[in-house]
């Protein structure tokens, strides 16, 4: 009401208050809500680019770097003679090997710091060294001395080093689309220190969003503090921010006392797209002090990581444009030809659209050729199709025991909305044995961690099609959670054989 006070903590808040004194958040109470969810979608509505993509720049800028210094000594006066173009490309791909293993383009290390620099300086002198000390033992000496090797440092050390800063300056500079978005879940004096460790921490690859309150003993008023960092909600908060997409990690900052608390909510972000990390005890938090923490990095538990994430994450993105637009240009006549004849046969649509869960729980349209009459259309999946079943048209029988039927998905693969291959996307309400899928499977929204397939290990192994039992859907989601798990490029190669076979053999298919 207008013209009151703040409200006084109450009793189980009151030991709050010297921690958020302490990080420097000043009164959490006095602030206003509104201004604390309006900073905490400006920062979290922008999506970074995927770490990594970033990497992968600097990667080639290192490249250029170190490749120009190659190039300098070859058409530039140079007593011993230039590097051939074979070496430059060996040595490249020595250093660039080198400095990875080293974690020169680890997350963090891009945006500066001398640990990173000084693996990328290590690995160019370890490749030019090596490289040296391989021909004279080759005696090739005349190819590659240690002289030319001295020279390529002096002048690719340098411009490698610019280079590196350069980029990290400029990825200093945007913030929202570089640095990885981070909620914490705790609501007092770990999560209030721990925030303050944080924002004052050299490695600036992390931006902190804001903290929820785990419901355990909420705070008497959310708003922000002197620091900027916004107390955004209860979990249910943070559950909706992850399904939107505006959260990368998640750190729990709970005492580690409270083991009960911290499982409960480890088992409940588990089945979410975000990493899942567990902060230090209270005594870590000496950032600088003797005895505390150094300027190595912000020490945190591993829990749970995002499935196939970073390289393999670029890697199954490629995969899927790549067999996406192989597919469309074997199947685009055949295509057509299915479109002529639903059209002949029966009046309506072409193709049928039915809502399906997807990604992170979000809902999406999946594409399919119609196979039933347009008047018995079931966009809903009240009722699963059974063999026989009268709603199924003559061509679209074939469709559905040939599975061609699945073919428009591809423009699903080609809109960002599923994978070539992965978990089958199902309708929302399904049931199985007469129960909805969320309470056979305990964890069954963790299948929602990556994005659906147009097949998937569980369809190559015999479980797809009507789910009349629970046992069904169980050893369904069971595959899917393996492959999530156990995901790689062969994995998905095996996947897709075992699928054309399944195909031309026509199982399961009704």
């Amino acid at each position: 009401m207008h013209g009151m006070s703040p409200p006084e903590p109450r009793p189980s808040d009151t030991r709050l208050v010297p921690a958020v004194a302490e990080a420097g958040w000043g009164d959490y109470r006095t602030a206003a809500r509104t201004r604390t969810r309006r900073t905490s979608h400006h920062w979290a509505s922008t999506k970074p680019l995927p770490p990594a993509l970033l990497a992968a720049s600097v990667v080639l800028l290192d490249i250029g770097m170190v490749a120009g210094g190659g190039l300098l000594l070859r058409f530039g006066p140079s007593p011993e003679g230039g590097p051939a173009w074979p070496l430059i490309g060996v040595l490249i791909l020595f250093f660039v090997s080198l400095a990875g293993a080293a974690g020169a383009y680890r997350h963090g290390g891009l945006f500066g710091g001398r640990r990173a620099m000084l693996a990328a300086l290590g690995s160019l002198a370890a490749a030019l060294g090596g490289t040296a000390l391989a021909a004279l033992a080759l005696d090739a000496r005349a190819d590659f001395g240690p002289g030319l090797a001295l020279f390529w440092l002096l002048l690719a050390a340098p411009a490698l080093l610019g280079g590196r800063l350069a980029a990290a300056a400029a990825l200093r500079a945007a913030p929202r689309r570089t640095r990885t978005r981070v909620v914490l879940v705790g609501d007092g004096p770990q999560a209030a220190r721990f925030a303050a460790a944080l924002q004052a921490w050299p490695d600036q690859s992390l931006r902190l969003l804001g903290l929820v309150d785990d419901g355990w003993r909420g705070l008497a008023a959310r708003g922000h503090g002197q620091s900027g960092v916004p107390h955004l909600g209860q979990v249910e908060t943070l559950l909706g921010m992850i399904r939107r997409g505006e959260v990368d990690q998640v750190v729990l900052t709970l005492p580690w006392a409270a083991e009960a608390r911290l499982r409960r909510l480890e088992t409940l972000l588990a089945d979410y797209p975000v990493d899942l990390r567990l902060a230090p005890d209270l005594a870590a938090y000496r950032a600088g002090q003797p005895g505390g923490l150094d300027a190595g990095g912000l020490p945190m538990l591993r829990l749970a990581d995002r499935p196939i994430r970073g390289w393999a994450g670029a890697l199954k993105v490629t995969e899927d444009y790549v067999l996406a637009l192989g597919a469309l240009a074997v199947a685009a006549v055949p295509m057509a030809l299915i479109a002529l004849a639903i059209r002949l046969e029966t009046p309506g649509p072409v193709l049928f659209r039915q809502r399906r869960t997807g990604f992170n729980n979000q809902e999406f349209h999946v594409f399919k050729f119609r196979t039933m009459h347009h008047a018995d259309a079931d966009p809903g999946a009240e009722r699963q199709v059974l063999e026989g079943d009268p709603r199924v048209t003559g061509v679209g029988a074939v469709l559905r025991r040939t599975s061609l039927d699945e073919l428009p998905q591809i423009f699903n693969i080609l809109r960002g909305e599923m994978s070539f291959i992965g978990p089958r996307p199902h309708a929302p309400g399904t049931r199985a044995g007469g129960r909805p899928f969320e309470e056979v499977v305990a964890h069954y929204a963790a299948r929602h961690r990556v994005k659906p397939g147009l097949t998937g290990l569980a369809q190559v192994r015999g479980w797809r099609g009507p789910t009349q039992t629970e046992e069904k859907l169980i050893r369904r989601v069971e595959s899917d959670l393996e492959y999530i798990e156990n995901w790689s490029l062969w994995l998905d190669v095996v996947i897709l054989v075992r699928t054309l076979v399944a195909v031309a053999r026509m199982r399961n298919a009704c």
